[in-house]
């Protein structure tokens, strides 16, 4: 059986082709840009609050978390109350990098051993917002009550984790949101 192949000249099968291509193409362009707007406008999602994490050092390197704070984004700091009373604060690019440094030690201090200020600022609030993402650890803190301060503030970078990461739907793509192919 002789098989028919088709010629790059075969009129009937480049228009097909041409006309499936447009018309995907068509549906997925959203001429309309006022609704896109008003759409990308509802599902953005504001940023979380910063937060101020006060530690406290109460032997040479042992450092408990003493109070934390929610405060405006953008505005976070670490508060260093030093064992013989010096008081340093860690905010902006200096605070920026001390959590990239933590962070890139992650695998470290994953496993909690010591009461140093980068495991303890890690364990804060301050390290939740920086990206980790178990819970905090209660041996950080000096007493319960400062660590369940920041719980209902945890809980709104987790949803805020959720929904920038989370995929669009209905924005644009050839399914604009649909959940299966089959249907209307």
């Amino acid at each position: 059986m002789k098989k028919r192949y088709l010629t790059i000249g075969d009129f009937k099968r480049n228009a097909f082709i041409v006309a499936a291509a447009a018309t995907m193409g068509l549906t997925s362009c959203d001429s309309n840009t006022q609704q896109t707007d008003e759409r990308s406008a509802a599902t953005e999602v504001p940023a979380p609050d910063g937060v101020v994490t006060e530690l406290t050092e109460e032997a040479p390197d042992q450092w408990k978390i003493t109070d934390e704070r929610t405060t405006a984004p953008g505005h976070s700091m670490a508060i260093l109350k030093y064992n013989d009373g010096r008081v340093d604060t860690l905010q902006g690019l200096a605070l920026e990098n001390q959590m990239k440094d933590l962070a890139n030690n992650q695998q470290q201090l994953n496993q909690g051993s010591g009461f140093g200020m980068g495991n303890v600022l890690w364990w804060s609030a301050m390290g939740y917002m920086a990206g980790r993402m178990m819970s905090p650890r209660p041996a950080y803190y000096a007493n319960p009550g400062v660590m369940n301060k920041t719980a209902a503030w945890r809980q709104n970078v987790q949803t805020y984790r959720q929904q920038s990461t989370a995929p669009r739907t209905g924005q644009s793509g050839y399914f604009r949101g649909r959940s299966s192919g089959a249907g209307a």
